[in-house]
């Protein structure tokens, strides 16, 4: 009977471990910036992956797998920089603004209250970024997720424009238009 028990909980213990590790990451807070990395010859440059749920290292001359968005920094015609934006490598449009708030608690407040996608009308580039607003994002792939701007930094950097985003988001990978988060 001892026997027993025990082969009852290590098996449990070993299919709830696995279920953990195979379990999409849906939600979050990260921070994305624009500072290009050396790798051998080339350049990389960070973007968001809702599908992974995570920053990546993304090289146009070796990468095969493409993130959803890039931050980046936006500058004037004298090279001043004048703050951020997302970009895709969708060829679609993918963007959506969908709220702009004066305080961080009623923009937080609209994230969590938003479970709708209810636009159809998208946009290239989410461009400007800003602290508090709230925005939609369509995928490659016809999935939604959805993004807060928590703070938003765009300097020179190095010499060099630098664009850093940090933000909540969340992510629904079955493709609906309803999180369920």
């Amino acid at each position: 009977m001892r026997k027993t028990v025990n082969l009852v909980l290590l098996l449990t213990v070993l299919f709830s471990s696995c279920d953990k590790k195979n379990k999409i990451k849906t939600s979050g807070e990260d921070t994305l910036n624009s500072e290009k990395v050396l790798e051998g010859s080339t350049y990389s440059i960070p973007g968001f992956s809702f599908e992974s749920g995570s920053v990546v290292l993304y090289n146009p001359a070796t990468s095969q797998n493409i993130p959803d968005i890039f931050a980046l920094p936006s500058s004037d015609a004298q090279g001043n920089v004048t703050g951020a934006y997302f970009d895709s490598q969708n060829i679609n449009k993918s963007f959506a603004l969908v709220g702009e708030f004066s305080t961080s608690d009623a923009a937080l407040n609209f994230f969590n209250d938003y479970k709708q996608v209810d636009v159809n009308s998208f946009i290239f580039l989410a461009k400007p970024v800003l602290k508090n607003q709230v925005w939609v994002f369509k995928t490659r792939n016809e999935k939604y997720a959805k993004i807060l701007i928590l703070d938003v930094q765009a300097y020179l950097k190095d010499t060099e424009p630098f664009a850093e985003v940090t933000f909540k988001w969340v992510y629904q990978p079955d493709g609906s238009k309803t999180f369920t988060e």
